[in-house]
């Protein structure tokens, strides 16, 4: 089964027909342009999908051309997935290309085969030609305008994609960069058959959780960070359409959580891989960052805090909450400045750049990294990092502020990693994830407080009338008491915690 890379870019039809004239420099062919019909089938309960598989045949000129597609891994609208194709007679599903595909267990049984149908299709006018970049590569470009359909349901379709047939990835990237730079893009994750499974069913974008990253024993610890690190990616990018819309303030909760944990992608892997945290494109992310930080933070605090805080009726508070929701909405404007600014999807791909060029340098400047199974270096690491919690929360009775701070991040930067490695641990890790999401809600609440009374100074220069200023007293007062009531609380979490047998030994 063959692997498919290649790099998927959204754009505006209006600038589609420019894509030609960019990629003049390169010589190549006359695009050549034609009609493509193609049909996705699966079962009436999604048995392919729900395996992680895609059935799709395509009608270009006169050849239908079956494809079978595993999930792959798709990030920074860079793709990665295994296609195994064959030309068939006719629109019917070959199943003993299925069976070679290692698709059979998904089908088995005459019913279960039977009951195959179109869930969706896809029509489009495809111009494509093959590009040389440089010596020995050859690039695919593909622009494809149409639409998905779904019964009645449409969605357009106005893509660009390259695909490496031959050669170094670090061409297709090269490629990708001066489309970037010359047209109004944006990187795209989805897939078609992921655009076309959520219109068949009806599903209303939604923002998007972490989940596992997908490793298995056998990865290399190399394999394993551009696993980890792309996964975040992915997930930062799952929520970037719904976070430019403004819909709903968990897109940005989400993104912020993604930004985060691919950070602390790069500083868990680092130890095997030294130099990935020192990445120029880790400073590059740091003022979109910053604002979602800080648009996290004021969102917190008006729509959370506030609330919880109750007495809104009162004259004072109710110009508190005007006020707050005032400086969300300007936190949340920058936000989606940053991200819909030309420079972000450039931003995005050179970060998948360097996961994949750190990847190769390891393996180049560290080859004894082979003799290291993944298991053994996610032990030793989870090892360091319980035995750094345990020391910090010593001793909470006398914590101030910082030393709090301290212990927040520290137990995040331990849930963070044993979640990255939880599909080798899962079976023992469950009771220490357990209390340390206890102890972060705990300590993020404790920081919520903190970053409250922040804001509240602030806000406290906005309005000089007595009913304004009471109610930024009043609300100052809750904090204290809501700060002193997660203190207590947080001595017994961190009890059961530390009564916890660690189930790691460093080798």
């Amino acid at each position: 089964m063959a692997q498919e890379i290649e790099i998927k870019l959204s754009v505006a039809p209006d600038h589609a027909r420019r894509l030609w004239h960019v990629l003049a420099t390169h010589p190549h062919v006359k695009p050549a342009s034609r009609r493509v019909f193609s049909a996705y089938y699966d079962t009436p309960d999604w048995r392919l999908q729900s395996g992680g598989v895609v059935l799709r045949l395509r009608r270009d000129r006169k050849r239908w051309m079956q494809t079978v597609t595993s999930a792959g891994i798709a990030a920074a609208g860079l793709h990665r997935r295994a296609e195994h194709e064959t030309v068939v007679p006719a629109q019917l599903p070959s199943f003993p290309a299925l069976i070679e595909a290692g698709a059979g267990k998904l089908l088995a049984g005459r019913p279960t085969r039977e009951a195959l149908q179109v869930m969706f299709t896809t029509e489009f006018r495809r111009s494509s030609t093959l590009i040389r970049p440089r010596a020995g590569t050859i690039v695919e470009v593909r622009l494809d305008r149409g639409a998905i359909a779904a019964g009645e349901r449409r969605d357009p379709i106005c893509e660009i994609e390259i695909e490496l047939k031959s050669g170094e990835i670090a061409a297709l990237f090269d490629l990708a960069f001066e489309i970037v730079r010359a047209l109004p893009v944006r990187l795209d994750n989805r897939s078609t058959a992921q655009r076309g499974y959520a219109l068949a069913a009806r599903i209303e974008p939604a923002p998007v959780k972490a989940s596992t990253p997908p490793l298995s024993a056998d990865m290399s610890v190399e394999d394993a960070f551009a696993a980890v690190a792309l996964h975040c990616l992915a997930h930062l990018q799952d929520n970037e359409i719904g976070l430019l819309a403004g819909r709903d303030p968990e897109y940005l909760h989400q993104a912020r959580v993604a930004l985060r944990r691919l950070r602390s992608a790069f500083r868990v892997f680092d130890a095997a891989m030294p130099g990935l945290r020192s990445a120029r494109i880790l400073d590059e992310l740091k003022p979109v960052g910053r604002l979602l930080g800080e648009a996290r933070d004021v969102d917190v605090f008006a729509l959370e805090t506030l609330p919880r805080a109750g007495s809104a009726q009162q004259a004072g508070v109710a110009a508190l909450h005007r006020r707050a929701h005032n400086a969300r909405r300007r936190a949340t404007a920058a936000v989606r400045a940053a991200i819909a600014a030309p420079e972000y999807p450039a931003m995005m791909l050179r970060l998948a750049q360097a996961i994949s060029a750190g990847q190769r340098r390891s393996e180049t400047a560290r080859p004894a990294a082979a003799d290291v199974t993944l298991l053994k270096f996610a032990t030793k690491l989870l090892s360091h990092r319980y035995a750094r919690a345990q020391k910090c929360g010593r001793r909470m009775s006398q914590f101030g502020l910082a030393d709090f701070h301290r212990l927040r991040i520290r137990v995040k930067r331990l849930r963070y990693a044993i979640e990255f490695f939880l599909p080798l641990i899962e079976h023992k890790a469950q009771r220490t994830l357990r209390a340390l999401i206890e102890l972060q809600e705990l300590l993020g609440r404790l920081n919520d407080d903190a970053t409250a009374w922040r804001l509240l100074e602030r806000l406290s220069s906005a309005d000089s009338a007595t009913d304004y200023q009471q109610a930024i007293g009043f609300l100052r007062g809750w904090c204290a008491s809501d700060g002193q009531l997660c203190r207590n609380q947080l001595e017994d979490a961190w009890r059961r915690f530390e009564e916890l047998q660690p189930w790691w030994k460093s080798p």
